[in-house]
Order: structure tokens, then C-alpha cells, then sequence
């Protein structure tokens, strides 16, 4: 697929525009590791407290915390970003239809 930075929406081989992107769009991927970290700390939480080492509670329930808050916060900034490319390659798209219909209109005269 190569290198997917400027347009991550899969236009070819689907209807779907983004059908697929965290495949294509590797820009994901760190989001889906801070919820895997967020997923690790929720279970050393578990661990800690029922082993009784409190000392360590803390830093478990902090990092479950932040790896909760900033994995969800890591897809929507994504998700604004892949709106932004949409929107700016529609704008191509519209404005090479208009140059193309100008071109035709001056063609057929």
C-alpha cells in the first residue's frame, strides 16, 4: 500500500471510504497501544491490590488512568486529522472537475 500519509481513505477498492483505515493509516497505531498499556495497569491495579503491595497501587492506577485517557484522545485527534485530508482531497477533486468542464466548454466551441 506505501506510503499513506497524505491520503489515508482507501478511494480504489472500496465504497466505504474508510473501510479499513487502521490498516492502511498506520498513524492508529500508537492509540491502540496506549489502550493495551491502559489494559496492562488495569490489571496490575487488580494484582497489586490483591496482593497487598500498596506501595505500587498508585503508579498501577496511574498508569491505567492516563493510558485510559490518552488512547481515546490519540483516535479522535487521528479522526479530525483524516476529515481534514478528506475534505482537502474533495477540493481537489471538485476543483479538477471544474477545470475539466471549463476545458470541455472551451473544447466545444
Amino acid at each position: 500500500m506505501g506510503y499513506t500519509h497524505h491520503d489515508p481513505s482507501d478511494h480504489f477498492r472500496t465504497t466505504q471510504p474508510h473501510a479499513g483505515i487502521t490498516m492502511k493509516d498506520n498513524f492508529f497505531l500508537p492509540g491502540f497501544v496506549l489502550l493495551a498499556v491502559a489494559l496492562a495497569g488495569v490489571m496490575c491495579t487488580a494484582v497489586v491490590a490483591a496482593s497487598g503491595h500498596y506501595e505500587w497501587l498508585a503508579t498501577s492506577v496511574a498508569v491505567a488512568v492516563l493510558g485510559t485517557i490518552t488512547g481515546p484522545l490519540w483516535f479522535v485527534v487521528e479522526a479530525r486529522r483524516v476529515d481534514r485530508v478528506d475534505e482537502k482531497m474533495a477540493y481537489r477533486r471538485r476543483r479538477q472537475a471544474v477545470a475539466e468542464a471549463r476545458r470541455a466548454r472551451l473544447g466545444a466551441r
